[in-house]
C-alpha cells in the first residue's frame, strides 16, 4: 500500500511528509521501531513512558528536520540527506533501546548502534547476512537500498553514504543530527518530558528547529538566532528534569539491572549473539523467558511479574563511569566477597553537559559543565535484602575497586552534585 503522508503527533499535531519520506516510513527498517521503546525499560515508576516507541520519536525528529530555518537554502539532494538521516538515525538501535547495547558492551563486544549502521552499509559487519539488505523484521529486508534507488536514482549510493555520515555527526549538517543541541535530543527530551507529565511548552522544539538559520563548516554545527537563547535554557531545564526522573527511578533502575544481567548470562551461555541486536522488544523478552538457563529464565520472569531483585541504595561516585566490562568484573568480584550473586549497573550523570552554541551575531556561548560523577547500584537475585553492614561493605569495595570517592546517596530532595 502507499503510505499516507500525514501523521498525528502529540507534540506537533498534524505532521506532513512528502511521498519520498512517507515511503521510507513504510519500510521494515522504520516499522521495526514501532516495537522498540524510546525509554530503556517498560517503566514501573513512570508508567506513561512504558510503551512510548522509537517510531513516534523518529517521526518527530524527521518533522523537526522539515522545520529547520536553513532548509530553504538546501539542494533537493541535501534536503533528502537531512530528512532521511533524521528518520533513520535510530534504525540500528537494539531491543530495549540502549539497554541491550550496554549488555553487549558488558561482555566485551564493543557494540555501538551508530557504528553498526556504518558497518552494515559498507559491508564490514562480519555477523550480519546480506549487509544493508539484512532481514530486520519478521523475515523482511530493511528496504533501505530499494528506497534510496527510488528517490535518488543513480545517486542512491551517494545518498546512503551521506545519511550514514550524518547519523554519526559528520558531513555538512552532521551536528544538526548528532551534536550538542541537535534535532534528536530536542525531540527526545521534550517528548519524554511531555509524556512524563513535566510542564513544558510543546512549541519550543519547533522554535528551536526554526531558529537553526545556518550551519558552520563541516561538521556542520547549527547556527542559532540570538533570540533562541531562552529556548536553549528551556531545553537545558527540560534535560535536567527528564534525566532526574529517569536516573532516580529506583524500581526502573532495578529492572534495567535485571534485563542486563539476564542478557549477559544468555550471551555467555551462547543463547544470544551480537546479531540478535535487531530483535524487537517483545521478541527479545520471549527469548529470555524461554532460556534453557534457569537463572536467565527466572530473572526475566521476575521482571515481568514485578518481583524485583533486592538492590542497594543508589549512590553517587566521583569521576567518570567505568566501562561496562569493568562493571562486570566488579560484579563478579563483589559476589565472591559477599557470598551472593551480584550485578552492578552504573549510569553517567546526564542531567547537565557542557555545550558551545554558535549564534548568528558571530558569538559562541558556553553553557553547563560535564558531570564528574556517576550513579551506582548493585542488585542480587538472592531473595534477601542487603543489610546495612553489607551496603557499607559494597560501597567500600567500590571505592577501592574504582579508585573513586562515594559522594553520597542519590535522592531527589538532596542530590550531591559536582558541576
Amino acid at each position: 500500500m502507499n503510505w499516507r503522508t500525514s501523521f498525528l503527533d502529540p507534540l506537533y499535531g498534524s505532521v506532513e511528509f512528502d511521498e519520498s519520506l512517507a515511503d521510507l516510513v513504510g519500510r521494515p527498517v522504520i516499522q521495526r521501531l514501532r516495537h522498540v521503546r524510546l525509554s530503556n525499560i517498560d517503566s514501573i515508576d513512570i508508567p506513561s513512558i512504558a510503551n512510548l516507541s522509537r517510531f513516534e520519536h523518529v517521526i518527530g525528529v524527521a518533522h523537526l528536520a522539515t522545520q529547520v530555518g536553513f532548509r530553504a537554502g538546501l539542494t533537493r539532494f541535501d534536503d533528502l540527506v537531512l530528512r532521511g538521516s533524521a528518520l533513520l538515525h535510530d534504525w540500528a538501535i537494539t531491543s530495549f533501546g540502549h539497554l541491550v547495547e550496554e549488555a553487549l558492551q558488558y561482555v566485551g563486544t564493543g557494540f555501538d548502534h551508530e557504528e553498526r549502521f556504518m558497518e552494515i552499509v559498507v559491508g564490514k559487519s562480519q555477523d550480519e547476512v546480506m549487509g544493508i539488505d539484512l532481514q530486520i523484521l519478521e523475515g523482511r529486508q530493511t528496504g533501505i537500498r530499494d528506497w534510496a534507488r527510488k528517490v535518488a536514482g543513480s545517486d542512491a549510493d551517494k545518498l546512503m553514504r551521506g545519511i550514514m555520515g550524518h547519523i554519526r555527526g559528520d558531513g555538512r549538517m552532521g551536528r544538526v543530527i548528532a551534536g550538542d543541541i541537535d534535532l534528536d535530543n530536542i525531540d527526545n527530551l521534550f517528548r519524554m518530558a511531555f509524556h512524563m507529565g513535566v510542564s513544558v511548552d510543546r512549541t519550543t522544539p519547533k522554535r528551536l528547529a526554526k531558529a537553526m538559520i545556518g550551519i558552520t563548516g563541516e561538521p556542520g554545527e547549527p547556527v542559532f538566532q540570538v533570540a533562541a537563547e531562552s529556548d536553549i535554557h528551556s531545553w537545558r531545564q527540560a534535560r535536567r528534569e527528564v534525566y532526574t526522573n529517569l536516573m532516580l527511578a529506583e524500581r526502573d533502575f532495578v529492572g534495567k539491572l535485571m534485563i542486563l544481567s539476564a542478557t549477559v548470562q544468555a550471551y555467555e551461555a551462547g543463547e544470544l549473539k551480537s546479531s540478535d541486536w535487531n530483535r524487537v522488544d517483545h521478541d527479545f523478552l520471549v527469548r529470555l523467558l524461554g532460556s534453557e538457563n534457569k537463572d536467565v529464565r527466572d530473572t526475566a520472569q521476575r521482571w515481568v511479574t514485578g518481583e524485583l531483585w533486592d538492590c542497594t541504595p543508589l549512590r553517587w561516585l566521583s569521576g567518570n563511569r567505568p566501562s561496562y566490562s569493568e562493571l562486570l568484573k566488579f560484579s563478579k568480584a563483589l559476589g565472591d566477597v559477599l557470598g551472593r550473586p551480584c550485578f552492578a549497573y552504573g549510569i553517567k550523570d546526564k542531567r547537565d553537559r557542557r555545550l558551545i552554541t554558535v549564534f548568528d551575531d558571530g558569538s559562541r556561548r558556553e553553557y553547563g559543565q560535564n558531570a564528574r560523577q556517576w550513579l551506582l547500584g548493585i542488585g542480587s537475585s538472592k531473595r534477601m535484602a542487603f543489610r546495612s553492614r553489607e551496603i557499607e561493605r559494597v560501597f567500600d569495595f567500590a571505592r577501592n575497586f574504582f579508585n573513586a570517592d562515594v559522594i553520597g546517596p542519590a535522592t531527589r530532595e538532596a542530590q550531591a552534585c559536582l558541576f
